[in-house]
Protein backbone atom coordinates (compact mmCIF):
# COMPACT_ATOMS: atom_id res chain seq x y z
CA UNK A 1 0.00 0.00 0.00
CA UNK A 2 1.35 3.42 -1.05
CA UNK A 3 2.67 5.41 1.63
CA UNK A 4 0.48 8.25 0.82
CA UNK A 5 -2.77 5.97 1.22
CA UNK A 6 -1.61 4.79 4.15
CA UNK A 7 -1.79 8.49 5.74
CA UNK A 8 -5.24 9.20 4.06
CA UNK A 9 -6.36 6.13 5.87
CA UNK A 10 -5.10 6.89 9.39
CA UNK A 11 -6.48 10.08 9.23
CA UNK A 12 -10.00 8.89 8.33
CA UNK A 13 -9.75 6.60 10.88
CA UNK A 14 -8.38 8.90 13.69
CA UNK A 15 -11.68 11.28 12.36
CA UNK A 16 -13.89 8.67 12.65
CA UNK A 17 -13.09 7.86 16.58
CA UNK A 18 -12.68 11.64 17.11
CA UNK A 19 -16.07 11.40 16.07
CA UNK A 20 -17.41 8.34 17.67
CA UNK A 21 -15.90 9.35 20.98
CA UNK A 22 -17.94 12.67 20.70
CA UNK A 23 -20.66 11.39 20.15
CA UNK A 24 -20.44 8.70 23.16
CA UNK A 25 -19.45 11.74 25.14
CA UNK A 26 -22.42 13.89 24.16
CA UNK A 27 -24.52 10.97 25.15
CA UNK A 28 -23.24 10.41 28.54
CA UNK A 29 -23.92 14.42 29.42
CA UNK A 30 -27.41 14.71 27.44
CA UNK A 31 -29.13 11.72 27.50
CA UNK A 32 -30.33 9.97 30.69
CA UNK A 33 -33.16 7.10 31.58
CA UNK A 34 -36.31 8.42 32.45
CA UNK A 35 -37.09 9.06 36.42
CA UNK A 36 -40.55 6.90 36.70
CA UNK A 37 -40.39 7.20 40.17
CA UNK A 38 -40.53 11.01 40.69
CA UNK A 39 -42.40 12.45 44.13
CA UNK A 40 -44.64 15.17 43.79
CA UNK A 41 -46.54 15.35 46.58
CA UNK A 42 -43.95 17.74 48.05
CA UNK A 43 -44.37 20.23 45.04
CA UNK A 44 -48.56 19.61 45.25
CA UNK A 45 -48.63 20.56 48.85
CA UNK A 46 -46.75 23.66 48.20
CA UNK A 47 -49.37 24.91 45.38
CA UNK A 48 -52.06 23.12 47.53
CA UNK A 49 -51.02 26.01 50.28
CA UNK A 50 -50.23 28.34 47.48
CA UNK A 51 -54.22 28.28 47.05
CA UNK A 52 -54.92 28.28 50.52
CA UNK A 53 -54.07 32.07 50.11
CA UNK A 54 -55.81 32.81 47.59
CA UNK A 55 -58.41 36.08 48.58
CA UNK A 56 -62.21 35.11 48.95
CA UNK A 57 -65.08 35.64 46.28
CA UNK A 58 -66.38 39.05 46.33
CA UNK A 59 -69.93 39.90 44.98
CA UNK A 60 -70.94 43.55 43.35
CA UNK A 61 -74.41 45.52 43.74
CA UNK A 62 -73.22 47.17 40.59
CA UNK A 63 -73.43 44.19 38.30
CA UNK A 64 -71.16 43.57 35.09
CA UNK A 65 -70.28 46.56 33.03
CA UNK A 66 -68.68 44.90 29.61
CA UNK A 67 -66.57 46.44 26.49
CA UNK A 68 -65.38 44.40 23.38
CA UNK A 69 -63.25 45.12 20.52
CA UNK A 70 -60.74 43.46 17.62
CA UNK A 71 -57.85 44.27 16.22
CA UNK A 72 -56.04 43.38 12.77
CA UNK A 73 -53.47 40.92 13.63
CA UNK A 74 -52.47 40.64 9.88
CA UNK A 75 -48.20 41.31 9.20
CA UNK A 76 -47.70 43.93 6.83
CA UNK A 77 -45.79 41.42 4.53
CA UNK A 78 -45.19 37.68 4.96
CA UNK A 79 -43.95 36.56 7.94
CA UNK A 80 -42.52 32.68 9.06
CA UNK A 81 -45.76 30.57 10.40
CA UNK A 82 -46.11 28.20 13.08
CA UNK A 83 -47.99 24.98 13.41
CA UNK A 84 -46.20 22.41 11.81
CA UNK A 85 -42.62 21.61 12.24
CA UNK A 86 -42.25 20.04 8.92
CA UNK A 87 -43.04 23.39 7.23
CA UNK A 88 -39.37 24.78 9.02
CA UNK A 89 -40.90 28.12 9.30
CA UNK A 90 -41.63 28.85 5.38
CA UNK A 91 -43.32 32.27 5.31
CA UNK A 92 -46.92 32.66 4.10
CA UNK A 93 -47.36 32.54 0.79
CA UNK A 94 -51.22 34.34 0.99
CA UNK A 95 -53.51 35.70 3.01
CA UNK A 96 -56.58 33.37 3.11
CA UNK A 97 -58.51 35.26 6.10
CA UNK A 98 -56.86 38.51 8.41
CA UNK A 99 -56.10 37.03 11.67
CA UNK A 100 -57.32 39.09 14.75
CA UNK A 101 -57.02 39.70 18.45
CA UNK A 102 -59.98 39.87 19.98
CA UNK A 103 -60.98 40.86 23.94
CA UNK A 104 -63.68 41.82 26.41
CA UNK A 105 -63.20 43.67 29.26
CA UNK A 106 -65.38 43.07 32.24
CA UNK A 107 -65.77 45.49 35.35
CA UNK A 108 -68.16 45.01 38.12
CA UNK A 109 -67.19 48.24 39.99
CA UNK A 110 -64.74 46.43 42.45
CA UNK A 111 -62.62 44.48 39.96
CA UNK A 112 -61.91 44.58 36.06
CA UNK A 113 -60.38 41.95 33.83
CA UNK A 114 -59.87 41.50 30.41
CA UNK A 115 -60.23 37.88 28.32
CA UNK A 116 -58.10 38.13 25.69
CA UNK A 117 -58.10 36.24 22.61
CA UNK A 118 -55.51 36.04 20.05
CA UNK A 119 -55.73 34.40 16.40
CA UNK A 120 -52.00 32.66 16.88
CA UNK A 121 -51.10 28.97 17.71
CA UNK A 122 -50.62 29.86 21.42
CA UNK A 123 -50.12 32.57 23.06
CA UNK A 124 -45.78 33.11 22.96
CA UNK A 125 -43.94 33.08 26.17
CA UNK A 126 -41.73 35.68 24.81
CA UNK A 127 -45.02 38.04 24.13
CA UNK A 128 -46.26 37.53 27.91
CA UNK A 129 -42.88 38.25 29.40
CA UNK A 130 -43.30 41.53 27.25
CA UNK A 131 -46.97 42.22 28.33
CA UNK A 132 -46.24 41.81 31.90
CA UNK A 133 -43.75 45.03 31.30
CA UNK A 134 -45.89 46.71 29.02
CA UNK A 135 -50.18 46.25 29.95
CA UNK A 136 -49.50 48.82 33.27
CA UNK A 137 -49.03 51.55 31.12
CA UNK A 138 -52.65 50.94 30.08
CA UNK A 139 -53.98 50.23 33.96
CA UNK A 140 -53.83 46.34 33.32
CA UNK A 141 -51.47 43.53 34.38
CA UNK A 142 -50.99 39.72 33.79
CA UNK A 143 -53.27 39.51 37.06
CA UNK A 144 -56.04 40.79 35.63
CA UNK A 145 -55.55 39.71 32.18
CA UNK A 146 -56.94 36.26 30.73
CA UNK A 147 -54.68 35.38 28.08
CA UNK A 148 -55.61 32.48 25.02
CA UNK A 149 -55.96 31.52 21.75
CA UNK A 150 -57.35 30.40 18.95
CA UNK A 151 -54.82 27.84 18.11
CA UNK A 152 -54.28 28.27 14.34
CA UNK A 153 -51.80 26.13 12.75
CA UNK A 154 -51.77 28.73 9.69
CA UNK A 155 -50.67 31.69 11.85
CA UNK A 156 -47.82 33.89 12.59
CA UNK A 157 -44.48 32.45 13.41
CA UNK A 158 -41.26 33.95 14.41
CA UNK A 159 -41.81 34.65 18.45
CA UNK A 160 -39.62 31.53 19.35
CA UNK A 161 -36.26 31.39 20.42
CA UNK A 162 -33.67 28.31 20.58
CA UNK A 163 -35.12 24.97 19.01
CA UNK A 164 -39.00 27.18 18.63
CA UNK A 165 -37.13 29.48 16.09
CA UNK A 166 -35.69 26.85 13.97
CA UNK A 167 -39.30 25.04 13.85
CA UNK A 168 -41.58 28.18 14.02
CA UNK A 169 -39.26 30.41 12.03
CA UNK A 170 -36.22 32.62 13.13
CA UNK A 171 -36.95 34.58 15.92
CA UNK A 172 -38.06 38.18 15.28
CA UNK A 173 -37.90 41.03 18.03
CA UNK A 174 -40.26 43.11 15.91
CA UNK A 175 -42.82 40.13 15.62
CA UNK A 176 -42.72 39.95 19.60
CA UNK A 177 -43.85 43.69 19.82
CA UNK A 178 -46.05 43.79 16.90
CA UNK A 179 -48.10 40.88 18.75
CA UNK A 180 -47.86 42.37 22.18
CA UNK A 181 -48.76 46.01 21.23
CA UNK A 182 -52.00 44.58 19.46
CA UNK A 183 -53.28 42.80 22.23
CA UNK A 184 -52.74 45.76 24.08
CA UNK A 185 -54.38 48.01 22.04
CA UNK A 186 -57.72 45.47 21.63
CA UNK A 187 -57.95 45.31 25.43
CA UNK A 188 -57.53 49.68 25.85
CA UNK A 189 -60.31 49.90 23.10
CA UNK A 190 -63.07 47.21 25.04
CA UNK A 191 -61.88 48.91 28.31
CA UNK A 192 -63.06 52.20 26.63
CA UNK A 193 -66.67 51.10 25.65
CA UNK A 194 -67.72 49.10 28.16
CA UNK A 195 -71.90 48.89 29.01
CA UNK A 196 -74.28 47.45 31.49
CA UNK A 197 -75.02 43.92 30.69
CA UNK A 198 -76.42 40.46 31.70
CA UNK A 199 -74.84 37.10 30.81
CA UNK A 200 -75.96 33.83 30.27
CA UNK A 201 -73.34 30.43 30.18
CA UNK A 202 -73.20 27.02 29.33
CA UNK A 203 -72.40 23.67 28.04
CA UNK A 204 -73.82 22.02 24.60
CA UNK A 205 -73.25 19.22 23.20
CA UNK A 206 -72.55 18.75 19.58
CA UNK A 207 -72.27 14.80 18.94
CA UNK A 208 -70.24 13.93 16.26
CA UNK A 209 -67.94 16.82 15.91
CA UNK A 210 -65.10 16.08 17.93
CA UNK A 211 -63.21 12.81 18.08
CA UNK A 212 -60.56 11.54 20.25
CA UNK A 213 -56.93 11.76 17.90
CA UNK A 214 -54.77 9.73 20.83
CA UNK A 215 -56.56 6.29 20.96
CA UNK A 216 -58.97 5.53 18.42
CA UNK A 217 -62.28 5.92 19.94
CA UNK A 218 -61.53 7.04 22.90
CA UNK A 219 -63.56 9.52 24.97
CA UNK A 220 -64.07 12.77 24.46
CA UNK A 221 -65.53 16.17 25.55
CA UNK A 222 -67.88 16.94 23.11
CA UNK A 223 -69.05 20.38 24.86
CA UNK A 224 -68.88 23.34 23.30
CA UNK A 225 -68.65 25.78 26.51
CA UNK A 226 -70.51 28.90 26.14
CA UNK A 227 -70.97 32.67 27.57
CA UNK A 228 -73.63 35.24 26.27
CA UNK A 229 -73.06 38.63 26.90
CA UNK A 230 -76.69 41.33 26.22
CA UNK A 231 -75.26 45.02 26.69
CA UNK A 232 -77.77 47.06 27.51
CA UNK A 233 -77.14 49.17 23.83
CA UNK A 234 -78.82 45.39 22.44
CA UNK A 235 -75.86 44.41 21.53
CA UNK A 236 -74.50 40.91 21.90
CA UNK A 237 -71.68 39.12 22.50
CA UNK A 238 -70.72 35.72 22.74
CA UNK A 239 -67.47 33.88 23.65
CA UNK A 240 -66.82 30.43 22.93
CA UNK A 241 -64.63 27.33 23.34
CA UNK A 242 -64.01 24.32 22.34
CA UNK A 243 -61.54 20.88 22.05
CA UNK A 244 -60.97 20.01 18.84
CA UNK A 245 -57.68 21.18 17.09
CA UNK A 246 -57.80 23.92 14.25
CA UNK A 247 -55.58 21.38 11.94
CA UNK A 248 -58.10 21.59 9.13
CA UNK A 249 -55.40 23.26 6.77
CA UNK A 250 -52.58 20.60 5.95
CA UNK A 251 -48.56 21.47 6.26
CA UNK A 252 -48.50 22.22 2.61
CA UNK A 253 -51.22 25.08 2.92
CA UNK A 254 -49.00 28.24 2.92
CA UNK A 255 -51.79 30.83 3.83
CA UNK A 256 -52.20 32.78 6.65
CA UNK A 257 -55.70 31.78 7.91
CA UNK A 258 -57.91 31.37 11.63
CA UNK A 259 -58.80 27.58 10.60
CA UNK A 260 -61.86 26.81 11.72
CA UNK A 261 -62.33 29.36 14.35
CA UNK A 262 -62.24 32.36 12.43
CA UNK A 263 -65.60 30.79 9.99
CA UNK A 264 -67.05 30.08 13.14
CA UNK A 265 -66.99 33.45 14.78
CA UNK A 266 -67.97 34.72 11.67
CA UNK A 267 -70.55 32.82 11.46
CA UNK A 268 -72.14 33.36 14.61
CA UNK A 269 -71.67 37.38 13.86
CA UNK A 270 -73.79 36.76 10.90
CA UNK A 271 -76.52 35.80 12.96
CA UNK A 272 -77.45 38.64 14.52
CA UNK A 273 -74.32 39.26 17.21
CA UNK A 274 -72.38 41.86 17.58
CA UNK A 275 -69.17 40.35 18.62
CA UNK A 276 -67.87 37.17 18.81
CA UNK A 277 -64.45 35.52 19.78
CA UNK A 278 -63.04 31.96 20.44
CA UNK A 279 -60.51 30.63 22.53
CA UNK A 280 -59.27 26.98 22.40
CA UNK A 281 -60.25 24.97 25.25
CA UNK A 282 -58.66 21.89 26.71
CA UNK A 283 -57.67 20.54 22.86
CA UNK A 284 -55.41 17.84 23.84
CA UNK A 285 -56.00 14.51 22.60
CA UNK A 286 -58.99 16.14 20.01
CA UNK A 287 -59.55 16.77 16.71
CA UNK A 288 -62.15 18.20 14.68
CA UNK A 289 -64.43 14.88 13.00
CA UNK A 290 -64.62 16.70 9.59
CA UNK A 291 -65.28 13.96 6.84
CA UNK A 292 -62.46 15.80 4.76
CA UNK A 293 -59.57 18.12 5.22
CA UNK A 294 -58.81 21.77 4.08
CA UNK A 295 -61.23 24.46 3.30
CA UNK A 296 -64.03 21.77 3.27
CA UNK A 297 -63.19 21.02 7.15
CA UNK A 298 -63.10 24.67 8.24
CA UNK A 299 -66.40 25.17 6.67
CA UNK A 300 -68.26 22.14 7.84
CA UNK A 301 -66.46 22.43 11.54
CA UNK A 302 -67.59 26.05 11.40
CA UNK A 303 -71.04 25.55 10.47
CA UNK A 304 -71.39 22.47 12.62
CA UNK A 305 -70.80 23.89 15.74
CA UNK A 306 -72.89 27.29 15.06
CA UNK A 307 -75.79 25.92 13.68
CA UNK A 308 -75.33 23.19 17.26
CA UNK A 309 -75.19 26.51 19.05
CA UNK A 310 -77.73 28.45 17.41
CA UNK A 311 -80.60 25.04 17.96
CA UNK A 312 -79.64 24.96 21.61
CA UNK A 313 -78.77 28.28 23.31
CA UNK A 314 -82.25 28.86 24.67
CA UNK A 315 -80.65 26.34 26.94
CA UNK A 316 -78.29 29.27 28.50
CA UNK A 317 -78.49 29.68 31.95
CA UNK A 318 -78.18 33.46 33.12
CA UNK A 319 -75.56 34.81 35.37
CA UNK A 320 -77.41 36.22 38.06
CA UNK A 321 -74.28 37.32 40.49
CA UNK A 322 -71.76 39.84 39.85
CA UNK A 323 -68.79 37.82 40.99
CA UNK A 324 -65.61 38.89 39.51
CA UNK A 325 -62.03 37.55 40.68
CA UNK A 326 -58.60 36.60 38.65
CA UNK A 327 -55.88 34.87 40.38
CA UNK A 328 -52.30 33.65 38.50
CA UNK A 329 -50.34 31.24 40.63
CA UNK A 330 -47.05 29.79 39.77
CA UNK A 331 -46.92 26.73 38.64
CA UNK A 332 -44.22 24.55 40.10
CA UNK A 333 -42.71 21.95 37.59
CA UNK A 334 -40.32 19.37 37.78
CA UNK A 335 -37.00 19.41 35.91
CA UNK A 336 -38.40 18.57 32.17
CA UNK A 337 -38.05 15.36 31.05
CA UNK A 338 -38.46 15.47 27.15
CA UNK A 339 -38.17 12.10 25.57
CA UNK A 340 -35.87 10.52 23.09
CA UNK A 341 -37.37 7.01 23.20
CA UNK A 342 -39.39 4.94 25.41
CA UNK A 343 -37.56 5.26 28.77
CA UNK A 344 -34.65 7.75 27.49
CA UNK A 345 -34.61 11.69 27.81
CA UNK A 346 -32.32 14.28 27.44
CA UNK A 347 -31.29 16.28 30.32
CA UNK A 348 -33.33 19.41 31.58
CA UNK A 349 -30.02 21.70 30.61
CA UNK A 350 -30.50 21.00 27.05
CA UNK A 351 -33.98 21.10 26.73
CA UNK A 352 -34.17 24.61 28.60
CA UNK A 353 -31.08 25.73 26.35
CA UNK A 354 -33.57 24.40 22.92
CA UNK A 355 -36.26 25.43 24.15
CA UNK A 356 -35.98 28.27 27.12
CA UNK A 357 -36.42 28.74 30.68
CA UNK A 358 -39.66 30.82 31.48
CA UNK A 359 -42.02 31.03 34.16
CA UNK A 360 -45.35 29.08 34.02
CA UNK A 361 -48.62 29.87 35.57
CA UNK A 362 -52.08 28.25 36.18
CA UNK A 363 -54.61 31.36 35.68
CA UNK A 364 -57.97 31.36 37.24
CA UNK A 365 -61.11 33.88 36.58
CA UNK A 366 -64.10 33.87 38.07
CA UNK A 367 -67.19 35.57 36.38
CA UNK A 368 -70.48 34.80 38.79
CA UNK A 369 -70.84 30.97 38.98
CA UNK A 370 -68.36 30.26 36.28
CA UNK A 371 -64.67 29.33 36.73
CA UNK A 372 -62.44 29.89 33.73
CA UNK A 373 -58.92 27.80 33.85
CA UNK A 374 -56.57 28.45 31.54
CA UNK A 375 -53.55 26.91 30.90
CA UNK A 376 -49.78 26.29 29.55
CA UNK A 377 -49.87 23.62 27.57
CA UNK A 378 -52.56 21.73 25.49
CA UNK A 379 -54.72 20.19 28.01
CA UNK A 380 -56.36 16.97 27.25
CA UNK A 381 -60.09 16.94 27.36
CA UNK A 382 -60.15 13.65 28.86
CA UNK A 383 -59.85 15.40 31.80
CA UNK A 384 -63.03 17.61 31.56
CA UNK A 385 -65.90 15.47 32.83
CA UNK A 386 -64.46 14.73 35.98
CA UNK A 387 -63.22 18.49 36.29
CA UNK A 388 -67.31 19.25 35.29
CA UNK A 389 -68.58 17.15 38.01
CA UNK A 390 -66.52 18.92 40.66
CA UNK A 391 -67.55 22.41 39.81
CA UNK A 392 -70.82 21.43 39.30
CA UNK A 393 -70.84 19.36 42.97
CA UNK A 394 -69.76 23.34 43.99
CA UNK A 395 -72.77 25.05 42.27
CA UNK A 396 -70.12 25.87 39.53
CA UNK A 397 -69.31 25.55 35.88
CA UNK A 398 -65.74 24.96 34.60
CA UNK A 399 -64.19 26.11 31.11
CA UNK A 400 -60.86 24.91 31.13
CA UNK A 401 -58.91 26.88 28.12
CA UNK A 402 -55.20 26.20 26.96
CA UNK A 403 -52.18 28.52 25.91
CA UNK A 404 -52.28 31.03 28.26
CA UNK A 405 -49.04 32.63 27.88
CA UNK A 406 -46.50 29.80 28.85
CA UNK A 407 -45.77 26.74 26.86
CA UNK A 408 -44.87 23.21 28.20
CA UNK A 409 -46.09 20.30 25.80
CA UNK A 410 -48.74 18.47 26.43
CA UNK A 411 -50.87 17.33 29.21
CA UNK A 412 -52.27 14.00 29.27
CA UNK A 413 -53.58 11.34 31.76
CA UNK A 414 -51.05 9.75 33.31
CA UNK A 415 -52.11 5.87 31.89
CA UNK A 416 -51.31 7.32 28.10
CA UNK A 417 -47.69 8.12 29.04
CA UNK A 418 -45.84 4.93 27.30
CA UNK A 419 -48.86 5.30 24.30
CA UNK A 420 -46.83 5.58 20.83
CA UNK A 421 -47.88 8.77 19.59
CA UNK A 422 -46.78 12.26 18.71
CA UNK A 423 -49.04 13.74 22.16
CA UNK A 424 -47.00 11.30 24.61
CA UNK A 425 -43.70 10.70 23.14
CA UNK A 426 -42.48 13.49 21.63
CA UNK A 427 -44.61 16.37 23.28
CA UNK A 428 -45.16 15.08 26.56
CA UNK A 429 -41.90 17.07 28.47
CA UNK A 430 -42.28 16.79 32.26
CA UNK A 431 -42.60 12.87 33.02
CA UNK A 432 -44.87 10.35 34.30
CA UNK A 433 -47.28 11.84 36.89
CA UNK A 434 -47.70 15.39 35.39
CA UNK A 435 -51.20 14.73 34.12
CA UNK A 436 -52.25 13.72 37.42
CA UNK A 437 -50.52 16.29 38.85
CA UNK A 438 -51.97 19.70 37.14
CA UNK A 439 -55.19 17.94 37.20
CA UNK A 440 -54.94 18.03 40.75
CA UNK A 441 -53.82 21.80 41.01
CA UNK A 442 -56.49 22.40 38.41
CA UNK A 443 -59.40 21.14 40.77
CA UNK A 444 -58.12 22.95 43.89
CA UNK A 445 -58.27 26.05 42.22
CA UNK A 446 -61.95 25.27 40.86
CA UNK A 447 -62.73 24.58 44.90
CA UNK A 448 -60.83 27.32 46.15
CA UNK A 449 -62.48 30.16 43.96
CA UNK A 450 -66.06 28.41 44.38
CA UNK A 451 -65.87 29.20 48.53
Amino acid sequence: MPMALRKILRLFTILFLILVGSILVLLVFAVVPIDRNMDRSPMLAAMLKAMDTLQRPVESREGYKIGFAKVNLTPSHPTATAGYAKRMGKRYESVYDSIYVRSMVIDNGVRRVAIVSADLLIIPPTVAVLLEKQLPRIGFTLDNTYLGASHSHNSVGGWGKGAMGFLYGSYDDSIVYFIAEKIIESIKLAAANGLPATLKAGELPLTNTVSNRLIDGGPVDSLLRVIEVKRSDSSKLLLMSFTAHATCLSSRDLSLSRDYPGKLVDLIEQEGYTFAMFMAGAVGSHKGSAPEGGRACSDWMATEISQGFLRQRSALVPIDDSVLMMHRIPLLLTAPQAKLSMNWRIRPWLFNLAFGDYPEYLTVLRLGNLAMVGTPCDFSGEFNPSLDSLAAKHGMRAMITSFNGGYIGYVTPDKYYDEDHYETQLMNWYGPGNGGYINRCIEQLIVKVSD
